[in-house]
């Protein structure tokens, strides 16, 4: 109940910061901030959470930056791309992954350089 708990809420923490950046600086570019900068994220925690508990891990983890970033809306924006124009559709899905993949690349080398041993 605990592990289901801490997904719960940290869930509700990251999906109001999502809306928040939604609101403050728009949806379409929002996406692209809360994905990449969520990305990063993951990539610190992944390094940085290893000896903490199940709780605190899926609490950061799935919770908080899960549903601070949006895989969902990503996908609705590729397929209302590709009706324009397929290779705009393209572009906006390679780009989107490459740099959220770069970011939790740069996250993890980040997390582990200012890891304490």
């Amino acid at each position: 109940m605990k592990k289901i708990l801490a997904v719960g809420f940290g869930g509700m923490a990251g999906s109001l910061l999502r809306a928040a950046v939604f609101q403050f600086v728009g949806a379409g570019m929002g996406l692209w901030l809360v994905n990449i900068v969520g990305s990063f994220f993951i990539g610190i925690a992944a390094a940085r959470l290893v000896k903490c508990s199940a709780e605190t891990r899926l609490f950061v983890s799935t919770g908080l930056i899960g549903s601070f970033t949006s895989f969902s809306a990503f996908s609705a924006d590729w397929f209302r791309l590709l009706d324009s124009s397929l290779l705009a559709g393209l572009i906006y899905a390679c780009g989107m992954t490459a740099a959220s993949i770069a970011a939790a690349a740069f996250g993890l080398l980040a997390g582990r350089k200012g890891a304490v041993e």
